[in-house]
């Protein structure tokens, strides 16, 4: 199996995929390799990029949230419980102009943003949020703005993702991160004081455990000053769903190839018993020790697929 990202690794810098890594990953597929993407994305905007590429693999999307097929099958969903979202949302206030909501659904509603104002009451935003960038209106359809994020939640969703210059996307993690201990701590000293044990925690006490169940995960390009930060369930990652993939089709550790170049990459290089980083790869991945490829630019993907899988070392 090949477990390989998107952005930055399949995709160049233009955000297509070349041909070199293309007929790569095809002739892997006749030799009966399964191809599976997995990528930060959210499906619906993530497959129609790959789905020349999907045989009998699924498309791993969301950072791990979401295990799918192709034509719609889903395997694995692992959604952010709405109270926890509440709480990360009420935590991080003063971030709504970098905030996308995020629910797995089809068209309308799917990416929720909130309306800032300006000081004469006019709807504004600020010229590096998320509502000024042109991701917003690449998938403008789906797309819905409202006057308030946590009036938005109306179900669990799959995320909450910020998105914005690297220092500021920066206070969003560690924001988020002392609110999470805060709430930690919160926690232990009800179970202290009123004297919980494992069967019977009080109710004050099982909503703070639970408000600190998320999983964060970055990815930052520093040469573009952009960065994101991904709110998702506590279980889900890229490398937990590799796992679960690669247990349901019995296929072991050291027959998966895994390729990335981001920070939300490691656990699933971590688990792969071939992992390759790319040559754009942040410096972080590649003091793992891994082999390195070429670049997004340089058929990087293509040149991992011909040394450690088609069986040529040149």
């Amino acid at each position: 199996m090949i477990a390989v990202d998107l952005d930055g690794t399949l995709l160049n810098s233009r955000k297509r995929i070349s041909a070199e890594d293309a007929e790569a990953l095809r002739e892997a597929t006749a030799r009966g390799v399964e191809i599976v993407p997995v990528t930060g994305r959210h499906f619906s905007t993530a497959l129609p990029i790959v789905a020349d590429l999907l045989a009998s693999g699924p498309l791993i999307a969301s950072n791990g949230a979401i295990i799918r097929s192709k034509t719609g099958e889903t395997f694995q969903r692992g959604l952010l419980p709405v109270a926890v979202a509440g709480e990360v949302l009420r935590a991080t206030r003063e971030f709504r102009a970098y905030t996308v909501l995020t629910y797995d659904l089809q068209g309308h509603g799917q990416f929720r943003i909130e309306t800032t104002r300006n000081g004469d009451g006019q709807a504004g935003s600020p010229p590096d949020g998320v509502a000024a960038s042109p991701w917003v209106q690449r998938y403008a359809a789906s797309v819905r703005f409202a006057e308030s994020l946590e009036q938005e939640l109306d179900g669990d969703p799959i995320e909450i993702m910020f998105a914005g210059p690297v220092a500021l996307m920066r206070e969003v993690a560690e924001r988020l991160t002392k609110f999470a201990t805060e709430a930690q701590r919160h926690r232990d000293i009800l179970v202290r004081t009123k004297h919980c044990n494992e069967a019977e925690e009080t109710k004050d006490a099982k909503e703070s455990k639970e408000a600190v169940r998320f999983r964060l995960l970055r990815t930052e390009y520093p040469e573009r000053d952009f960065a994101i930060m991904d709110v998702i369930h506590p279980d889900c990652s890229k490398g937990r769903a590799v796992e679960a993939w690669s247990r349901f089709r019995g296929i072991p550790r050291d027959e998966i190839m895994a390729i990335g170049d981001n920070y939300n990459d490691l656990d699933m290089l971590r688990f792969a018993g071939v992992p390759v980083v790319m040559g754009n790869s942040e410096e972080a991945l590649k003091q793992e020790g891994w082999p390195v490829t070429l670049d997004c630019d340089s058929g990087g993907v293509a040149r991992a697929v011909e040394r450690y899988v088609l069986g040529n070392r040149e």
